[in-house]
């Protein structure tokens, strides 16, 4: 059952699959928490993860560090689909996973993008650490 745990209980969330989400329905949109499990108190019930609901925990993640072929991580996780932007990505394509992995939900299936990388692999085109521009710091 897909579920929306009220803010008040997100660190306490006990769930297979535990998503973030923008809701842009109110006058400023908010970042809320999506899950797949057994409802805790006040949570409201979902139809399943909107469209780009993106995945922060998900069966299988543990198992997804270091560079996998693209067939593997559908295989030993809940990702349904490793997509390439602007390549194409075969079951045997090298991906260097960098130890994080955030897929979003595109119509209900679970797809993780990916980009050419240094070496010859593909990695996803959400990085854990992404640099700083325009002189942030």
């Amino acid at each position: 059952m897909w579920w929306s745990p009220p803010a008040s209980c997100a660190d306490d969330v006990t769930a297979d699959v535990v998503c973030t989400h923008v809701d842009r329905t109110a006058v400023v949109a908010r970042t809320v928490l999506v899950a797949r499990g057994v409802p805790g108190e006040g949570a409201a019930a979902l139809d399943g993860p909107p469209d780009g609901a993106r995945a922060v925990r998900f069966p299988g993640q543990d198992r997804l560090t270091g560079v996998h072929p693209a067939g593997e991580l559908t295989a030993r996780s809940e990702i349904d689909e490793v997509v390439g932007i602007g390549v194409p990505v075969g079951p045997d394509t090298p991906v260097d996973t960098l130890g994080y992995l955030r897929p979003t939900y595109q119509a209900g299936r679970l797809v993780l993008l990916v980009e050419p990388a240094a070496g010859g692999v593909l990695r996803p085109s959400e990085i854990e650490q992404p640099h700083e521009c325009c002189g942030g710091h």
